[in-house]
């Protein structure tokens, strides 16, 4: 059922309703209003007619052989609708009118009721001694008779307002559920899929997309609050689309890669193996076979773990950015480094506390990666690398880490961020440096290579907003 049907149903119903409980209770107070008019004109009535009560008496009294047809004749003209009696030790002296058989007790205005039917009565004494009494009587069925007028009259106008709440509530639904009915037609357009501008059919490559937003200027406060939060779950969907597409991408360029990758240490170490079988091999080669494939088996381990490193930063949930110790997390990776490179001289120059936006992991992972490049690649013979966090003006924070090796030429030192660049002999996968810039990138930062400002060597530099962040795969992306 339309809304616009059960707005008229209710309107149809509540309308006449409202105008029955209304014309019930204005019944009931027209009914006692009637009821008091009633009492005070029989009592008007009787407060004027009691002179000529009273002389009606006296004339009975003092001359009963002598009609008084004139004083019968003004009381009958006087006593006008009802019934008016006048009693004397008991017996009527005058009826005029309709008047029960039975005579009431008391002053009134009070109810007498004789049979089926109901009289209205006022009282009062007349005479010099009040030994007479005049009665004035109303019939109920007279005010009855109005009052079933009225209630008849309330159900005809209850009829018709049962019509007109219908036909009110059919053009007023109508016109209220417009703002919903054009934001229904606006949602039957959301998420159609269209063929790309090639005209080409769509594939799984090819996303939908969602066409159009619901408006949001209907007028009615609810209407545009449902079309706010109707909107907010179509951009909620969006990006959940964007980010399923991106892992799937994400997902193909991972095993490509790895299956590229992974080809020449695995295409080796099965070479490595077959010469193993030979029945006629030199112990030392034997040896030397062993260290070539313990060498590969490392290259693929670090090779998998940098890849599944860059998959998860390009998959990074927003929510994982926390306010984060940068000093603190640069600090436990210099204590690390010094472990696993031993050979090498680390010194650390720190800012204190400072703070930034980040992912933790993430930027324990910049860290981590620059001072092994530096230990392992730029050390010279005294392993000099030395590592800074300082803060500059502009609510940036600079991460540097700067060693004393060979360097590398300004022609190239962008290209080393690509992925799988690495020196000839090199042990690493050739992911390190395209992690730290995807992690700057994340962070909204940048990552660069320059030369040592204190001599031979090359200085790594990546540079982080205090607050804020870019979004998540706004940058540029490892798989490109």
């Amino acid at each position: 059922m339309k809304l616009s049907t059960r707005f008229a149903l209710c309107l149809a119903v509540a309308v006449p309703l409202l105008v029955g409980l209304a014309g019930l209770v204005l019944l009931g107070l027209v009914s006692q209003d009637l009821r008091a008019e009633r009492d005070d004109q029989l009592t008007a009535r009787l407060r004027a007619l009691t002179p000529m009560a009273a002389l009606f008496a006296w004339r009975t009294r003092v001359l009963p052989a002598v009609p008084p047809d004139l004083l019968q004749q003004r009381l009958t003209a006087a006593a006008s609708a009802g019934g008016v009696c006048v009693v004397e030790k008991g017996e009527k002296r005058l009826v005029i009118g309709d008047v029960p058989g039975t005579l009431p007790v008391g002053a009134g205005p009070a109810d007498h009721v004789e049979g089926e039917r109901r009289w209205r009565f006022v009282a009062a004494d007349v005479g010099w001694q009040g030994t007479a009494r005049l009665i004035l009587f109303e019939p109920e069925e007279r005010l009855g008779d109005q009052i079933a007028v009225l209630g008849r009259r309330l159900v005809s106008v209850t009829l018709v307002a049962a019509g007109v709440g219908a036909v009110a509530g059919l053009v007023l639904g109508g016109f209220a559920v417009r703002p919903l009915s054009r934001l229904g037609r606006q949602a039957r357009t959301i998420g159609r899929r269209q063929r790309p501008p090639d005209r080409q059919p769509r594939t799984i490559d090819t996303p939908s997309r969602t066409d159009t937003r619901l408006a949001t200027t209907a007028g009615v406060a609810e209407i545009d609050e449902l079309a706010r939060l109707l909107n907010d779950l179509l951009d909620r969907r969006d990006a959940a689309v964007t980010r399923t597409g991106e892992a799937l991408e994400t997902a193909r360029a991972f095993a490509a890669t790895a299956a590229h990758e992974l080809r020449t240490p695995l295409t080796s170490m099965g070479t490595n193996l077959t010469l193993l079988d030979h029945p006629e091999l030199d112990p030392a080669d034997r040896a030397e076979i062993i260290a070539d494939l313990a060498a590969e088996h490392g290259r693929i381990q670090r090779l998998i773990t940098m890849l599944r490193r860059l998959a998860r930063g390009e998959l990074l949930d927003p929510d994982a950015f926390t306010d984060t110790d940068l000093t603190e997390i640069v600090s436990d990776a210099v204590e690390d480094a010094r472990h696993r490179h031993p050979h090498a001289t680390i010194t650390a120059r720190l800012a204190d506390g400072v703070r930034v936006l980040g992912w933790t992991e993430g930027l324990r992972m910049v860290a981590d990666n620059l001072l092994d490049n530096a230990a392992i690649h730029g050390a010279d013979g005294s392993g000099r690398v030395a590592i800074t966090v300082t803060l500059e003006v502009g609510e940036e924070v600079v991460l540097a880490v700067q060693d004393a090796g060979s360097g590398v030429v300004p022609q190239e030192r962008d290209a080393m961020f690509a992925r799988f660049r690495r020196r000839s002999g090199s042990p690493g996968s050739g992911l390190g440096l395209t992690l730290v810039r995807q992690q700057a990138t994340l962070h909204g930062g940048t990552a660069g290579l320059s030369a040592s400002p204190d001599g031979p060597g090359t200085r790594a530099e990546v540079r982080l907003p205090l607050t804020g962040r870019q979004a998540p795969g706004s940058g540029p992306s490892w798989l490109e």
